[in-house]
């Protein structure tokens, strides 16, 4: 994939560790923890998960050709699993995630977002997002060591899904640890400067709404999630 933003990353690797690491938090909740809230409005923990196994089943589709509906993932995914164990749940996750990781790698192109042709790398970077902003959703803890690279890979990824689906309206410029924004053509003091971090909660639609960031550019910053 030709993209200077990400060169360096393998997106296949990062996917299988923010799989293991959904895995090992799941596997270590009591009963009571499937049913903790998460940030995602209406969706406790066990919701989630199915959520996540239907993002597995729209991958699976794409890479047969055939995508699924946007509400398949939002609603369908998680009423077709109801009648599973947590424990069933989380296997066959897995098993998905296990299937679909490895008929990524042996692919190049699957069908994208808008029907056509897209380049399975990238995907893979989505996916990784994906699985990493639901990891936080639920509450799943990093490291200390970890922190630092995984803000590093999310950071990167952010700035360039924001190019790749906000072409020519939002612009962004890295300054010291921060992240300026703005809406293409406007005033510099229109411009917004986001610590990294919450630079990659906006891109990912959960910027706190305390933050100081108009409606508008939160809405066109929010790409990923």
């Amino acid at each position: 994939m030709n993209e200077p933003e990400l060169t360096d990353l393998d997106p296949f690797g990062l996917m299988a560790v923010e799989a293991e690491r959904i895995t090992t938090f799941y596997r270590g909740l009591a009963a009571s923890g499937w049913r903790g809230p998460t940030r995602c409005v209406g969706w406790n923990r066990r919701d989630l998960l199915a959520h996540l196994a239907g993002v597995e089943d729209d991958t699976a589709a794409r890479l047969a050709g055939t995508p699924l509906p946007p509400e398949y993932v939002a609603e369908v995914a998680l009423t077709r699993r109801a009648h599973l164990s947590n424990l069933e749940l989380l296997e066959e996750w897995r098993a998905h995630v296990g299937g679909n990781d490895a008929d990524l790698r042996r692919r190049s192109t699957l069908v994208g977002p808008g029907g056509d042709p897209y380049p399975v790398e990238r995907w893979a970077f989505h996916l990784a997002s994906e699985r990493a902003i639901h990891a936080d959703d639920a509450g799943v803890p990093v490291t200390e060591g970890e922190a630092e690279s995984r803000l590093g890979w999310r950071l990167r990824f952010a700035r360039s899904a924001l190019t790749e689906l906000r072409s020519g309206q939002v612009g962004v410029v890295a300054d010291r640890g921060a992240q300026v924004v703005h809406f293409n053509g406007e005033m510099p003091g229109d411009a917004v400067r986001l610590p990294d971090h919450q630079f990659v909660e906006a891109v990912s639609g959960r910027l706190a709404p305390e933050a100081d960031v108009p409606l508008r550019l939160r809405n066109a910053l929010a790409v990923l999630g």
